[in-house]
């Protein structure tokens, strides 16, 4: 059986997601990464606070497109 684009990738876009949520959860490495490759500085409270926005939104993400995906 022959996947569809759209469903190709999708499901490719879930894989990078779930990786990007490990990433995330393993601490604020990534974060930190991304803001000092951007030349932003924030404290260390700000930055636990994009950190985990930015998991619930990736986490958010993942569920509707699994949903969208069936």
């Amino acid at each position: 059986m022959k996947i569809s684009k759209k469903a190709d990738r999708q499901t490719r876009a879930i894989e990078r997601f779930e990786k990007t949520i490990v990433a995330h959860k393993s601490g604020v490495g990534l974060t930190t990464k991304i803001l000092k490759d951007k030349e932003i500085s924030k404290s260390t409270e700000e930055i636990e606070k994009l950190r985990k926005k930015k998991l619930e939104r990736a986490q958010t993400t993942v569920i509707n497109t699994k949903a969208n995906l069936k």
